[in-house]
């Protein structure tokens, strides 16, 4: 018998039409801003864990004020700006961290910030 998935999330999202990614792109700030109202960067780090099975990922998102302070996200944030964002920008290396701002509505990897 076969074992039971719960949930079956791939490790590269799908890539959506020209159209879509642009609507996804045009109401992003205001979906994150739900999500961690405040925030003018948020922080989204891909992380692998173990839960006594198969390694799988999971995103840690941080989102920062203005002020440069942490925002506290309710339970369940992570996982959603991941989605929102990766709806987004599915061409993105979703393997490394990714930083999204507020005033670009704009990603970029921590590996091209690091070259500049």
């Amino acid at each position: 018998m076969a074992p039971l998935i719960d949930e079956y999330l791939p490790v590269r999202p799908r890539k959506a039409s020209a159209s879509r990614r642009r609507r996804h792109v045009n109401q992003l700030r205001f979906r994150l801003q739900q999500h961690a109202p405040g925030a003018v960067s948020i922080l989204l780090t891909p992380v692998w864990v173990d839960g006594h099975g198969p390694q799988e990922r999971v995103f840690v998102a941080r989102a920062l004020a203005a002020t440069g302070k942490p925002l506290l996200l309710r339970p369940g944030s992570s996982r959603a700006i991941a989605a929102l964002l990766q709806g987004a920008f599915p061409t993105a290396d979703w393997n490394q961290a990714q930083t999204w701002r507020a005033d670009t509505n704009r990603i970029t990897s921590w590996l091209e910030r690091r070259a500049a």
